[in-house]
């Protein structure tokens, strides 16, 4: 009688701990989301960053270039170092977004797997349908982030190549010689700054979108 009763008792407490687990599960996928949320805004400062890094390459090449004065060699050392850090800010970036897409991943398939445990066939419906809207807009910022990625390529390659031809002929003459490209290179960096500007932007709303922190009333 006396065992019986015990592995009652102990049925009961597993099954009691089961259902604070799942509970547990269900009340903290949120959680998911916010991380997901942070996530995405932390990229999207990453992608305030290479802007500011591509302005400050462009800067530096415009001084280079047209405001040439004193010793070149300063001015093309702020050039060179305005690419390395472009290209640092740019590493960055995708170390962000790739950290983003893992979070996002775990976020969707826990979102996925709570849906069996709502009982309403509309509220899963609803659910599912918010789940893809969600998906569908985190699809479609990884998109804007692949153009962006494949505008800069170009754009570094254009700048780099400025910095090995100057490298060897640190000159009047040399300068003189590259100046229609450079500026070529300023209005080709329009559209890439453009892009950049939405891509920030993409990545701010939709981490607004996701996250269980209201905005600020002066928002």
């Amino acid at each position: 009688m006396k065992t019986s009763k015990i592995k009652f008792i102990t049925a009961n407490l597993a099954l009691a701990a089961l259902l604070a687990v799942l509970a547990g599960c269900v009340s903290k996928s949120y959680d998911k989301g916010a991380a997901t949320s942070e996530a995405l805004q932390t990229s999207a400062d990453a992608v305030a960053e290479t802007s500011v890094k591509v302005n400050d390459v462009l800067a530096a090449l415009n001084n280079l270039t047209f405001k040439s004065e004193g010793d070149l060699r300063d001015q093309f050392d702020a050039f060179v170092s305005a690419i390395g850090n472009l290209d640092n800010s740019s590493d960055k970036l995708d170390s962000k977004v790739a950290e983003m897409q893992a979070k996002a991943s775990v976020y969707f398939e826990s979102w996925s797997n709570q849906l069996a445990a709502i009982q309403s066939d509309e509220l899963r419906k609803r659910s599912i349908e918010r789940r893809d809207e969600v998906t569908t807009k985190l699809a479609d910022v990884t998109m804007s982030y692949q153009g962006v990625k494949n505008s800069l390529k170009p754009f570094m390659s254009d700048v780099k190549d400025i910095q090995t031809y100057l490298g060897t002929d640190l000159t009047v003459g040399g300068l003189a010689t590259v100046k229609d490209i450079v500026a070529k290179t300023k209005v080709d960096a329009v559209p890439l700054r453009d892009s950049i500007k939405k891509l920030q932007a993409s990545f701010s709303d939709l981490s607004a979108s996701l996250s269980p922190v209201m905005p600020s009333p002066d928002k």
